[in-house]
């Protein structure tokens, strides 16, 4: 059986965005970091480091995935507000976890990475004002993404690897993504 061809930029956004549909993306950010420490804290090291398959990353990999892309989140956001219109660099997260050896990185320390830089994003994006979510930036691989539409995704994105933990950490297997 062939293997199905990789999702493209806009399936990958608007399958993210789907996720969180009809739901305040601000309350989805605010409660990802409580949900995944219930999740993570009551968990063993082993279990945090398995992979659930091959060439599929393990909750700490995950978590430190989850990391990363918060600081990365966190600048662009910051960045378009700053100037609407800039250019935004997008990421090839495979190269990010190799080069930053996920698989070495404590889970638990990935996760207080992530508490502590989602608590400073949750706090700048609760400073934007409505009429400044329309400010934007152009991605290299998503076009433009106005600070709304990022918000989203982050939710979309933290809803997408919060479920793949909960799916591997009880043993369910779920979630599409490479995580």
């Amino acid at each position: 059986m062939p293997k199905p061809a990789p999702e493209t930029f806009d399936q990958y956004t608007r399958r993210i965005l789907s996720y969180a549909d009809g739901d305040d993306p601000r309350e989805i950010i605010r409660r990802t970091p409580a949900r995944l420490s219930r999740r993570v804290n009551a968990a063993t090291r082993r279990r945090l480091t398995a992979r659930p398959a091959p060439g599929k990353w393990s909750v700490g990999e995950i978590l430190s995935h989850l990391s990363e892309v918060e600081m990365l989140w966190g600048y662009r956001i910051r960045a378009v507000y700053e100037r609407s219109g800039i250019p935004l660099v997008g990421m090839d997260q495979d190269a990010w976890a190799k080069n930053s050896r996920y698989r070495r990185i404590d889970p638990r320390r990935a996760l207080e990475t992530f508490v502590a830089i989602r608590r400073a994003n949750v706090e700048f994006i609760d400073g934007i004002r409505r009429t400044e979510l329309k400010r934007w930036g152009r991605h290299s691989q998503f076009g433009r993404l106005t600070l709304a539409k990022m918000i989203a995704l982050m939710a979309g994105h933290d809803l997408n690897h919060t479920r793949q933990v909960e799916a591997r950490l009880s043993g369910r297997r779920r979630g599409a993504a490479r995580g």
